[in-house]
């Protein structure tokens, strides 16, 4: 998929850019909303795919920032969560965030590989720091 060289012109590229998009609150409710995340690609792996290997781009993803009104459902529902926990229940266990985040970052990858959709793992999920302070510093005053 990538070799080093353009791997590491892929993510030069990529240092400097943030990207959205509309992901299910949860999967059966029908109500999205917009994440902020930067991601860089790590490697590739190959895996199975419908009884065919194919190769998969393996990113790295930061959810930088979440729509204002769903940041008092984070702080309520995560309220004794630290930072690692809070991105394993919301975002990392969650399926329809995970495949929904990973289809947008295959969005982005296909201008890097000649209009070919390119197949995506995300191997690790972080939060900004100051997405976690911001979600923990809301008060549950705050209009929704």
């Amino acid at each position: 998929m990538f070799n080093e060289k353009e791997r590491e012109q892929v993510n030069r590229y990529l240092s400097n850019e943030t990207f959205t998009c509309s992901v299910p609150f949860f999967s059966t409710d029908g109500i999205e909303y917009e994440v902020e995340y930067s991601f860089k690609v790590v490697g590739e792996r190959r895996m199975i795919s419908v009884g065919e290997y194919f190769m998969y781009a393996e990113v790295d993803l930061e959810i930088l920032d979440i729509e204002e009104k769903y940041k008092l459902y984070f702080k309520i529902m995560g309220k004794d969560f630290d930072k690692d926990r809070l991105v394993r229940i919301f975002f990392e266990k969650e399926y329809s965030f995970t495949n929904w985040i990973r289809e947008c970052v295959g969005e982005n990858l296909k201008y890097f590989t000649g209009g070919d959709y390119p197949r995506v793992n995300i191997k690790n999920i972080t939060m900004s720091d100051e997405l976690y302070e911001n979600i923990m510093n809301k008060k549950t005053e705050d209009t929704v």
